[in-house]
């Protein structure tokens, strides 16, 4: 019988996105600013293109501050999980593609016991890394090498990703 979960968490912001933020837009009303008042005053003649100046700062200040939501889709299939990077619901891009069999360990994540680990890639893929259901797998992959994936999958998909491992890689 085939095997078909999807699921979709929602990444949240840390203090580091909201100053982020907040850089974002004191920029976009000095760019503001400067192209309705200052730009105008000093040559006249582009008087009339700094309302399009400002409009573009507001477009900018959208595109970049909705670009902070970001969302992780996995889909297990058959043992095999894709992960996507969906950004603001316009964008999506594949992060990896592995197979539950290839997982070298499998498990609950805690940081400590991977700060003395070498991996030549780790991708984040999780709501947030001190969320309590996230979990971690190594894997050597091919195109991204040793590789340490941090996740949130829903206890649904870790029990069916579980059947395809050998039982030596995970480590509950």
């Amino acid at each position: 019988m085939d095997i078909f979960l999807e699921q979709i968490v929602v990444k949240k912001n840390t203090g580091i996105d909201l100053l982020k933020k907040v850089g974002i837009i004191v920029a976009g009303l000095i760019i503001i600013v400067i192209s309705l008042f200052v730009l105008p005053a000093v040559v006249p003649i582009l008087g009339s293109i700094s309302f399009v100046f400002a409009a573009g700062a507001i477009y900018g200040m959208w595109f970049l501050l909705t670009s902070f939501n970001v969302e992780y889709e996995y889909i297990l299939t058959n043992g095999e999980i894709d992960i996507d990077k969906i950004v603001a619901k316009r964008k999506r891009k594949r992060l990896i593609t592995v197979n539950c069999r290839n997982f070298l360990e499998f498990g609950k994540y805690n940081p400590q016991n991977h700060a003395g680990q070498t991996y030549n890639s780790t991708i984040l893929a999780c709501t947030s890394i001190d969320a309590p259901n996230t979990y971690y797998a190594v894997t050597d992959h091919k195109k991204y090498g040793k590789c340490l994936l941090v996740f949130n999958p829903n206890e649904k998909i870790v029990e069916h990703a579980k059947q395809f491992m050998k039982r030596s890689v995970i480590k509950d």
